[in-house]
């Protein structure tokens, strides 16, 4: 075992699963063979679910990296993207932001918008719409249409 794995920790491990498999099936030897053969065929298949095991370890390993990578840039990006947001929406008007947040951040509708801020749904509507316009040419860097 020393051998194969190249780790006398590894290969001591190894060895005592053989050992105790070999043990619990000491009544299925049937004395056709050797024993020694016996047992050195019991090790081997413990090392190769041994390596079976590293190599699922790995790859699993691997996986979680990559799945880490890809969250953190993920979570990077969408954070700039949300701080971005945040400072477009600094620079719109009391009540265009706030027509923005009731709608798209928590999901109300132009009626109900309409309810909590006391104003006709027209000018929900009118506002809505020009608030998205007004964000979107902060987000894109394109202000000067805002004003033409």
């Amino acid at each position: 075992m020393r051998r194969l794995t190249g780790n006398e920790q590894i290969a001591d491990d190894i060895s005592q699963d053989a050992f105790v498999i070999a043990y619990r099936r000491l009544g299925q030897f049937s004395g056709s063979g050797s024993f020694g053969g016996w047992l050195l065929s019991i090790a081997y298949r413990c090392f190769l679910q041994h390596q079976r095991q590293l190599r699922r370890q790995l790859l699993v390993h691997e996986q979680f990296q990559y799945h880490n990578i890809f969250l953190a840039d993920t979570c990077n990006r969408n954070q700039s993207e949300h701080l971005d947001l945040e400072r477009a929406l600094a620079q719109l008007e009391t009540t265009e932001a706030a027509v923005i947040t009731l709608n798209l951040s928590m999901g109300y509708s132009h009626s109900e918008i309409s309810e909590i801020l006391g104003v006709p749904l027209g000018t929900v509507k009118s506002r809505i719409n020009r608030s998205l316009k007004k964000l979107k040419n902060l987000m894109t860097g394109n202000e000067d249409e805002d004003q033409a």
